[in-house]
């Protein structure tokens, strides 16, 4: 059996650990470990993501030119 894992060091914990052990039970494995470039469009990838569940989180609002914009402000401090 074989599986490939990509994971950030400061992700690695006991889960991992567990994970790896509840996938190959109790065997002999061997672990290689590889530093891992990440290409420009990898990062824009994460970028475009990140925006996108920042909109589904907070969604656009539109402010009406006839109301005061202080009183906006004042309600989102509420």
């Amino acid at each position: 059996m074989h599986h490939t894992f990509q994971i950030n060091t400061s992700q690695l914990g006991s889960s991992f650990v567990e994970s790896v052990k509840s996938i190959f039970g109790n065997k002999e494995i061997k672990i290689v470990i590889e530093e891992v470039e990440i290409s420009r469009q990898d990062i824009n990838q994460a970028e475009i993501n990140r925006f996108l569940t920042h909109r589904k989180t907070h969604p656009a609002i539109t402010i009406s030119d006839q109301g005061d914009f202080n009183d906006f402000v004042q309600d989102l401090n509420c």
